[in-house]
């Protein structure tokens, strides 16, 4: 398994360890985290650490080829656990990859720039690292500030999924969206 470990102007991405487990737990029983992430039931009750625990161990003992690579994202200069993404479905022969990622539950770090940080480091990762030529995301209709974060780094939406997800009572829609490295190495270079 390939070991994510990137150091940015004021974080770290670096693998999970045993210390995300309370962090994890706190993020996955957030109602609002839940709800722009995840496509499960609304929680009838809190997830137990034991359950929280198990998911952890999953991302810990991945095999050596696992097609992901999960890594958490912390404060450089306090190493404070603020995140978490994740790279799926890598897909060496065919060079593409899908792209999660999150702040989590506390709000201080929200609207700071620490999610473009990470996606920009982590674009740089896939195409230059991991030698990919296509990175995906999905992005639920609703899901504005993903939406904008996407965008403004450079993500092209491809198309909808309509209907997909059922929230709120009705269906919304999910997008799909990418980036290829062609479209990265020139604005790239047009930022230079």
């Amino acid at each position: 398994m390939t070991l994510l470990h990137i150091t940015t102007e004021r974080l770290v991405l670096k693998p999970h360890t045993q210390n995300s487990l309370v962090w994890l737990n706190t993020t996955f029983n957030n109602p609002e985290e839940d709800y722009f992430n995840g496509d499960d039931p609304p929680r009838e009750s809190p997830e137990p650490l034991e359950v929280t625990q198990k998911i952890l161990d999953r991302i810990l003992n991945r095999p050596p080829d696992a097609d992901i690579i999960d890594y958490a994202i912390h404060k450089r200069d306090t190493d404070e656990l603020i995140g978490c993404g994740m790279i799926a479905h890598i897909n060496h022969y065919n060079r593409r990859c899908d792209l999660g990622i999150g702040l989590g539950w506390n709000r201080d770090n929200w609207g700071k720039g620490y999610a473009s940080e990470t996606l920009q480091a982590i674009i740089a990762y896939c195409f230059n690292e991991l030698n990919l030529n296509r990175i995906g995301a999905e992005i639920y209709e609703f899901n504005e500030r993903s939406i904008r974060l996407f965008e403004r780094n450079g993500f092209r939406r491809e198309g909808v999924f309509r209907q997909y997800i059922f929230k709120d009572g009705i269906f919304k829609d999910s997008y799909s969206y990418s980036l290829v490295r062609e479209d990265w190495e020139s604005q790239i270079g047009a930022d230079r």
